[in-house]
């Protein structure tokens, strides 16, 4: 597993009202996309946006939205299950 760091980039997107956090999040993951999916499964909310609002995205898959990197950090160990590891 890798671990990523998933760091938003622009919280005033309405699409982050699909999200009950707005903060770096640290995830074990075995590639970006899981990691993004890991993020959004913990963090996601549903959202009552009204009929002809746009389109409205999960935040944490949007690269736009939210950069991703793989790291190398001794606090948060590659080996475990896929998992979100900060905020936790």
């Amino acid at each position: 597993m890798l671990v990523w760091r998933l760091t938003p980039i622009d919280t005033t997107d309405p699409n982050w009202a699909a999200s009950s956090y707005r903060g770096l999040v640290i995830v074990r993951a075995r590639d970006e996309d899981s990691a993004r999916e890991a993020a959004q499964q913990t963090f996601g909310v549903k959202t009552r946006f009204p009929p002809g609002a746009g389109d409205v995205a999960p935040p944490w898959k949007r690269p736009q939205l939210v950069s991703a990197e793989a790291i190398d950090d001794p606090r948060y160990p590659a080996e475990g299950p896929g998992e979100v590891l900060f905020p936790v």
